[in-house]
């Protein structure tokens, strides 16, 4: 065990020498250092404080800190489970693959996250139409180092992206496609969260439509993760009516069974561009689920029936409880499982009639393995019981404990179920609540004051009925690792599967110094906008956008005087899209999205207005003298020169450019040019303006609005040699 450290190690007579020690450097006017004198009285105060400050630091333990932690609001993140798509082949008929699959990534267990139709078609042709031609893009689907635009370089309306397959897909079944789209741009995209992954407005629109029956036929999505392939994610489908085979391109190609996908609306700021579309993919988590439960509502009826979807009922044990009271025990029941094949659930048909209500009947699913490990123990009645778990990597947050009482009146043993928590801070004497300490492994029950004591029993009444297993750092495999499915039954023991790509996200449990480090850079990170930084800040991390740049213009508004009193309370925030066009200009949808993020963040009286910016053409006609020897390298270096300087988004990372609204003057480019090798001096120079709101001023420099970017007009040299001026 490392040593703790000794923070209470200097004594009140070194402190006040080293402060005496410092008085002829900081303050070589104060000459009398003797005891009388006032200021070496208060020096001695202070070094008796700064003693006694010491004294109690080295007193503040780890307990300590986390308390205070928790007064911030701040706990100890748990451990964190990597994730990563998996596709799976060698699909011999269609198959229904069920939630919490686990798959085998060498020592590992991963688990698929939903469930999923498999099925047996393959992706023979990815063809990309435009007005001028048809392209193929078969042989770079995939590729992994070959990327190819979906609709084209330009995505205009009515470009078209067209998936065949080599055979039909089936109809009234859903099944999913996953596109993963180039995401090495220099700005990231704004990271997606639960709470605003429905924010985001598609800056284009696409139409799905299938070949049938009767020609073309438009579908809806059932799902959409991909906001009209703005972003990687799954498309969800169910066909309504059977697919048809026909030819699409070129001619004398093979009748294949085709979607296709149509810009309804152009007007994205990066045009897609596609690494892979996949079929039979799917997200898998690194987790190794021990035992689940899933809850259902009860009609209070005879001979009912619920059904669970998940592998661990499908493939391993299950068991039945209903409520036996209102104080929230449960009771073991009698029921008869049957495991239905084609949709690979399990249903549950109670052989007695459950009570009504709501959350009532409760099925445990859990594996042969854990059906001995799950019981934990025997309560002896004692405060402060501690049981070590036979497991290792336990998720703390999917635990659920169960305590067995006895029925006072027949000696039943009935349930209560037991909650996991952080500490007993806030644990009532009747609170059924237990700690799991993740670096011993043990369970830690109360004492009747902060957490109840289970109830002792002759025979072991503590088991667990919810666990899983894993999270951490190991979860970060690499590509192509997850190569099986733990499975023995057919058809799924002979499917194959691969990941792609590395998994990502797995974490370690968060050590307190992390902790500590993570509430500092927190309390640095605005989450509220009030002054100008904040407004661009927020808008810039909206989720689903790259935000390159954003320019927050108070007392402003659009087609008003900077500091009218209509605009008092009114916020202007202009947003820059990253793209490579010369003039980035955002879609509604784009506004749209960083509008309503920022409003989210505003303060209740502060009105905000997301605008996009008002681009103005420079163009310069200048006379230049240049050196005969460099007259081609010069030339090459005043247009590139000219091009980065009036470049609303000009430098590496592409986040900064020309200041909003900052004039152009003359003696900016003149000094641009002459700083150039080759240029020996400039006879000449003029601006010319071409934008909303901007002109040339009487000295020649060109004025913008507030909201205003420059980018490069067709700029006119006249290139005079040295030996040739007149």
């Amino acid at each position: 065990m490392l040593p703790v450290p000794n923070l209470d190690d200097r004594l009140f007579e070194e402190i006040v020498g080293d402060a005496r020690k410092m008085i002829p450097k900081l303050f070589p006017q104060w000459t009398d250092e003797n005891a009388h004198d006032p200021g070496i009285t208060m020096m001695e105060l202070f070094s008796w404080l700064a003693e006694m400050q010491q004294y109690y630091l080295n007193r503040v333990t780890r307990k300590n800190e986390l308390k205070f932690l928790k007064l911030l609001g701040v706990q100890l993140r748990p451990a964190a489970c990597a994730r990563t798509d998996v596709t799976f082949d060698r699909i011999g008929s269609h198959l229904r693959l069920p939630p919490g699959m686990k798959l085998e990534a060498n020592d590992l267990t991963f688990e698929t996250e939903e469930g999923l139709w498999l099925l047996p078609a393959r992706i023979e042709r990815v063809l990309v139409q435009t007005d001028a031609d048809a392209y193929d893009f078969t042989s770079a689907n995939g590729n992994g180092k070959v990327t190819y635009f979906a609709f084209g370089a330009e995505a205009r309306k009515g470009n078209r992206l067209l998936v065949g397959f080599d055979q039909e897909l089936p109809s009234g079944r859903p099944f999913a496609l996953t596109v993963r789209l180039y995401e090495g741009y220099p700005i990231p995209m704004g990271p997606l969260t639960e709470e605003h992954g429905d924010v985001c407005h598609p800056s284009a629109r696409v139409v799905w439509s299938y070949f049938g029956e009767a020609g073309w036929q438009e579908i809806e999505p059932l799902q959409d993760e991909t906001a009209h392939l703005s972003r990687s994610g799954r498309i969800t489908f169910t066909l309504p009516a059977a697919m048809r085979e026909t030819t699409v391109h070129p001619a004398t190609d093979l009748p294949r069974y085709w979607l296709r996908c149509t810009v309804e609306q152009a007007g994205y700021e990066l045009p897609p561009k596609v690494e892979v579309i996949e079929l039979n993919t799917i997200s898998a988590v690194h987790r190794d689920t021990q035992s689940e439960t899933f809850s259902f509502d009860s009609e209070g009826t005879a001979e009912q029936t619920f059904t669970v979807e998940h592998a661990l009922a499908f493939f391993e044990e299950v068991e039945v409880q209903v409520r036996a009271g209102e104080d929230g025990t449960w009771r073991s029941w009698a029921f008869d499982a049957e495991r239905e094949a084609e949709a690979a659930v399990t249903k549950i048909r109670c052989l007695e009639t459950p009570p009504a209500g709501a959350d009532t009947v409760r099925v445990i699913a859990f594996t042969g393995e854990f059906a001995a490990d799950r019981w934990i123990g025997r309560s002896n009645g004692l405060p402060k019981q501690r049981f070590l778990l036979p497991f290792q990597q336990v998720l703390p947050e999917t635990m659920l404990l169960q305590v067995g009482v006895r029925d006072p009146f027949t000696g039943e043993q009935l349930w209560e179920d037991w909650t996991c928590v952080e500490d007993f801070d806030r644990s009532e004497a009747e609170d059924r609540h237990f700690l799991y300490l993740p670096e011993t492994g043990e369970i830690v029950f109360g004492d009747n004051e902060a957490g109840l004591i289970p109830e002792s029993d002759e025979e072991p009444n503590l088991r667990l009925i919810r666990l899983a297993l894993g999270g951490g750092v190991r979860g970060n495999v690499q590509k192509g690792l997850i190569r099986a499915v733990e499975a023995d039954d057919a058809p799924y023991a002979t499917l194959g599967v691969h990941n792609r790509d590395h998994a990502y996200g797995g974490a370690e449990r968060e050590t307190l110094e992390e902790a500590k480090a993570r509430i500092r850079r927190d309390l640095k990170q605005s989450h509220r906008a009030v002054a100008d930084a904040d407004f661009e800040r927020i808008a810039k991390r909206t989720p689903g956008l790259r935000v390159a740049r954003a320019k927050a213009i108070p007392h402003y508004r659009v087609g008003m005087r900077e500091g009218s009193p209509a605009a008092d309370n009114v916020v202007t925030v202009v947003a820059v899209p990253y793209n490579e066009e010369k003039k980035p200009l955002p879609s509604p949808g784009f506004l749209q999205t960083v509008q309503e993020y920022v409003d989210r963040h505003r303060l209740l009286t502060t009105e905000v207005e997301v605008v996009p910016p008002v681009y103005v053409a420079v163009t310069v006609q200048a006379s230049v003298v240049v050196d005969p020897a460099r007259q081609a390298q010069a030339r090459a270096q005043i247009q590139e020169a000219l091009h980065r300087c009036l470049d609303p988004l000009n430098d590496e990372d592409h986040s900064t450019g020309w200041a909003f609204g900052q004039p152009v003057y003359r003696a900016d480019v003149y000094s641009v040019i002459h700083g150039l090798p080759g240029v020996e001096y400039i006879q000449d120079l003029r601006l010319e303006a071409s934008g909303p709101g901007s002109y040339v001023d009487a000295s020649g420099d060109v004025r913008l609005p507030l909201h205003g970017l420059v980018y490069s007009g067709e700029h006119r040299i006249e290139w005079i040699l040295l030996d040739s001026r007149s």
